[in-house]
């Protein structure tokens, strides 16, 4: 079968038409949630006539879709405006099963209105990014359905309840009477969350995780798994040795508030320990940031660079990739592109949750702050140990990482939910 499939209808063969829902609009792919959605559009923009409807932000209006990609439609609409009002909260209280950040975002119906206007009555398939989008759409049903939910919101919802309830709040009666509203509020939140993933994925044909362990959390049925990936650079940027002051990166779209979590926790606690033991250590908070982000900015040894064109001369200057991330879903894209680059890595276990990776091997992982300075120490100061934990990182990348592996994988998912052929 050539690049695009066709369908067989009344003796006539037509070219398969597909429609992608995209939560963001994917290009330029410069963070995790756009690379996949990008690698997306691309492998099933192969296989038929494909139409793009992608929810946008408003803080970033450039819409242009690069040379190369084929799309027979585009069609967008901004984000749902979030209610600030307290009637969402009293509409979250009085009904369980649909979590609040679903509640803050259906108020608003110009994307759904939008998109009713754009989409034709029929699709061979479907492919949506991400359950929130798909239940703010109208849940439709306009042809063999796929949901993409990167990761587990409940199962996400449910680390950060644990992590408040660990936390120390301080002693006075208000701090506990907030800590303990603040995990109540979590903990019910999570249980909607996995109620709500549920009730999408009984509604649809498909669901995509991205890792083997998501998909055994999520105990859906009809869920599958398609890795995330990164594409193979021409040259990789990491280097053999680190200097000193050595540099630690630590990448992310810091309005997700597990990337903000870790930054604080890097700054606040683990970042002492390891100048410590490496004196002159400088940090590089890389992506997207917000002002409580920005308060963290203290150069030369903390420095807040906000969002980067690319991510290749960030990791060109990095002699170590910290993933300081203490609770999350789905898999680490930032630890990817470091093994591909040939950047070495440190991260807590959740960080490296989800990813085909060992301990010692392919990384160093370690969740205490003396533990964490001990590994970056080791990887900053022991040549031998840097060489080898790189190789084998850039190793697994290549066998299981690299993006041709997942475009592989969306066209088989494509191919099986549409009843087609998904080709090579």
């Amino acid at each position: 079968m050539g690049a695009e499939v066709h369908r067989r209808r009344r003796g006539t063969v037509v070219t398969m038409k597909i429609l992608v829902v995209a939560d963001y609009f994917p290009w330029p792919p410069i963070n995790g949630g756009l690379m996949r959605m990008a690698r997306t559009v691309d492998a099933l923009a192969d296989m038929g006539e494909l139409d793009l409807f992608s929810l946008y932000d408003e803080r970033s209006p450039d819409r242009t879709v690069p040379p190369g990609v084929r799309l027979a439609r585009l069609g967008s609409a901004p984000q749902p405006a979030v209610d600030h009002s307290l009637r969402w909260r009293a509409e979250w209280m009085a009904r369980r099963g649909r979590p609040m950040e679903v509640v803050r975002r259906r108020s608003d119906s110009s994307p759904r209105r939008a998109f009713d206007a754009f989409v034709a009555d029929h699709y061979d398939l479907v492919w949506c990014s991400g359950a929130v989008t798909y239940d703010v759409l109208g849940r439709p049903r306009l042809g063999p359905t796929v949901v993409d939910f990167i990761d587990l919101e409940g199962e996400k919802e449910r680390q950060r309840a644990a992590l408040t309830a660990a936390a120390s709040s301080g002693t006075s009666l208000s701090a506990r009477a907030h800590r303990r509203l603040a995990v109540t509020q979590a903990r019910v939140n999570a249980r909607d969350w996995m109620s709500f993933e549920r009730s999408v994925a009984d509604a649809v044909d498909r669901v995509v995780l991205s890792s083997d362990l998501d998909q055994q959390r999520s105990g859906i049925a009809n869920a599958t798994v398609v890795d995330n990936t990164y594409p193979r650079p021409e040259v990789p940027v990491g280097s053999v040795t680190a200097p000193d002051p050595p540099t630690l990166l630590f990448q992310g779209t810091f309005d997700y508030l597990p990337n903000a979590d870790g930054a604080r926790w890097l700054v606040g606690s683990l970042l002492d320990p390891i100048r410590s033991r490496v004196p002159g250590v400088q940090v590089r908070l890389v992506g997207l940031t917000t002002p409580a982000v920005e308060a963290l900015h203290a150069p030369p040894t903390v420095t807040v660079v906000g969002r980067v064109p690319a991510m290749e001369p960030e990791l060109a200057r990095a002699d170590l990739a910290v993933v300081p991330v203490r609770y999350g879903g789905g898999t680490r894209l930032k630890i990817l592109e470091s093994f591909a680059h040939r950047v070495p890595v440190v991260s807590t276990t959740v960080g490296a949750e989800g990813l085909d990776v060992e301990d010692g091997v392919h990384l160093l992982l370690a969740d205490e702050p003396d533990d964490f300075a001990l590994a970056c120490e080791r990887l900053l100061t022991d040549a031998a140990l840097r060489s080898r934990v790189v190789d084998a990182a850039h190793e697994r990348y290549l066998q299981r990482y690299e993006s041709s592996v997942a475009r592989q994988r969306i066209r088989r998912v494509a191919a099986d939910v549409a009843g087609g052929d998904g080709g090579s």
